[in-house]
């Protein structure tokens, strides 16, 4: 639909609806104007023929000759049935009368000769012109008689109804081609402010390449010039900010990237500084530990010795009841559990040289998982080798290894049970680190994870009953790692669980051999 609310809408509207006025009211006055002459003649006409005939019928009523003025008034009616004349004596009885029958009845209240009345009157359905002269002698005032004219106005009507309908017809033309000039007009006139809100709608759109084209050499033409100008303005302006905001957005990358590549690498710095931190302290903190605690087994060794050697020599005897013999079992029990405990505990020593060679750590953990797996309290836990094609050969114990990665499994074993975790899985990897140079062990788990992982490696310290555990096997790995010049980390993972991470030296000639290979 087309908009009724622009300039060029409501400026043809408005000439539109003043021509119409200005017609309309022309016509109208046009339309009375003729409408009153023509009354006015009508009636200049009918009044001197009424006069005229009253001329001609005066010495016929003076003398009474009614017939000739019956005559005289037929032939004057002859060709007019419409309309009427009626006849009275000076005593107002009628003489005569000629016209419509209907008219009679119409015409009785009218019929007096008070004087000279003109009147413009409606008779049934009908207009006419009616006129009552009273008939005196020139020079006198006796009334002789009457006469009442109609003339009907149907003719005189027709001619203006016709009148009318040319007017209408003609006002109909001049609307029509005053309508026709006004829209040349308007197109010329509101063309130029139509195409500046075309233009000011690309520009406000983002088409700054639009300009206009006004050709009138007027002020139109003058303000699309200046159009033009500020549209390539607005358009270099606008290559210019974008050229600076490309540049920005380098820029902005540029140090975006710089700063996230430094805060990764102080990340990783703060991290190693952490980790290498706690490894000191661990490291003095087990030093320290192990040096007392060895000190103690040592000096407890010598005495339960000896202690062994006199229930050994008491069992001998013959003498000795069943009583006692009871309880010197007992005491021989303990007492080689002290024992054992001890034997542990000198395995704490850091100093302590075992013996190493060449063993691969694939083979080592695929036995252990097929150990682990065929326990009968394991059945219902999943024990997984991740990564089971890579293997890795390091130099090391093979017992003190396998005793590691044995107890780091049975601690992971041992908290799916305690927290009765449903799906248990313990996932053993072995993987390189990025350098090749070392080898690293995973172990993961899903049962709940270290409470307080700073104290993991604490002698003695266990969150399990003392009778299951004498909370020294993650002590005794440290330490053996630790001889094996390699490193434990725990921590806790996104499965509920918690991940300890072995790391031993990969052997010298494998890792060069490796690398050689990547190269």
């Amino acid at each position: 639909m087309r908009k009724t609310n622009t300039l060029r809408a409501k400026f043809l509207v408005s000439f539109v609806l003043l021509s119409l006025a200005y017609i309309v009211l022309s016509a109208f006055l046009i339309l009375r104007m003729v409408s009153a002459a023509n009354d006015r003649l009508a009636q200049d006409s009918f009044q001197r023929w009424a006069h005229d005939f009253e001329t001609l019928a005066e010495p016929n009523f003076v003398y009474f000759s009614y017939m000739n003025l019956k005559s005289q008034a037929e032939e004057i009616l002859k060709g007019h049935p419409r309309d009427f004349l009626v006849l009275t004596d000076a005593e107002g009885r009628e003489i005569f009368f000629s016209g419509p029958e209907w008219l009679r009845r119409e015409l009785e209240p009218l019929r007096g000769s008070a004087g000279e009345q003109l009147l413009a009157v409606r008779l049934g359905s009908r207009p006419y012109f009616m006129l009552r002269l009273p008939v005196k002698v020139e020079g006198a005032d006796t009334v002789w008689g009457g006469i009442l004219f109609g003339q009907s106005n149907e003719g005189s009507r027709a001619m203006l109804a016709r009148l009318r309908l040319y007017v209408i017809l003609i006002s109909g033309l001049l609307l029509l081609a005053s309508i026709a000039v006004i829209a040349v007009i308007n197109r010329r006139l509101t063309q130029p402010v139509q195409l500046l809100k075309n233009g000011l709608e690309r520009i406000s759109h983002g088409d700054f390449s639009h300009r206009l084209d006004i050709r009138s050499n007027d002020e139109f033409s003058y303000l699309g010039g200046q159009f033009n100008v500020m549209a390539e303005k607005i358009e270099a302006m606008l290559r210019e900010i974008e050229a600076t905001h490309r540049n920005l957005e380098k820029q902005v990358a540029l140090r975006t990237r710089e700063l996230n590549e430094s805060n990764q690498k102080l990340q990783v710095a703060m991290q190693e500084l952490r980790d290498t931190q706690r490894h000191i302290i661990q490291s003095e903190k087990q030093k320290s530990l192990t040096a007392i605690v060895s000190g103690f087994a040592h000096e407890i060794n010598n005495p339960l010795t000896g202690i062994l050697g006199y229930v050994d020599l008491l069992a001998i005897r013959d003498d000795v009841g069943p009583y006692v013999r009871e309880k010197l079992s007992s005491i021989q029990k303990q007492a080689v559990r002290i024992q054992n405990i001890i034997d542990q505990l000198n395995q704490m020593n850091p100093d302590m040289e075992q013996v190493k060679m060449e063993l691969s750590l694939g083979n080592l953990l695929e036995k252990l998982v097929k150990v682990m797996g065929s326990r009968p309290e394991n059945a219902g836990t999943a024990i997984v080798r991740e990564n089971g094609g890579e293997d890795v050969v390091t130099w090391g114990n093979h017992f003190a290894l396998w005793q590691v990665f044995e107890g780091i499994v049975e601690n992971a074993l041992e908290a799916l049970h305690e927290n009765h975790v449903r799906d248990g899985r313990v996932v053993i990897a072995l993987k390189r680190s990025l350098d090749g140079r070392q080898a690293i062990v995973e172990v993961r788990d899903n049962g709940g994870g270290f409470q307080n992982i700073d104290k993991a490696f604490d002698p003695f310290y266990t969150t399990k009953s003392r009778t299951q555990k004498k909370g020294i096997g993650l002590t005794i790995a440290y330490n053996i790692i630790q001889e094996h010049q390699g490193n434990i980390v725990i921590r806790n993972n996104e499965e509920g669980g918690a991940t300890v991470s072995v790391y031993l030296k990969v052997a010298e000639r494998h890792s060069n051999n490796r690398a050689q290979a990547e190269e």
